[in-house]
């Protein structure tokens, strides 16, 4: 089984997504690999993870958005001082 590494070091933004990437490039080579290996193109693999990204870039917009009504104060409710 794959493992993703879950160290993070990098505070500023742009180093997290550079060390992201990085933690992931490994286990992303086995994944394309084994796709290669059973016979998908890399242009099919890379329009296939295409799609997949933007799937769940939807699907944790949506739940963030919905997470964030969930705690949103009541409209009209008003503290008494």
């Amino acid at each position: 089984m794959p493992k993703v590494t879950d160290t993070i070091s990098y505070p500023q933004p742009t180093d997290r997504r550079l060390e992201c990437e990085r933690a992931l490039e490994e286990d992303f080579q086995v994944f394309t690999s084994l796709a290669e290996g059973a016979g998908w193109s890399w242009q099919e693999i890379a329009l296939a993870l295409m799609e997949l990204t933007e799937d769940y870039v939807m699907a944790m917009s949506t739940s963030t958005k919905i997470a964030e009504s969930n705690t949103a104060p009541f409209p009209g409710n008003k503290t008494l001082h």
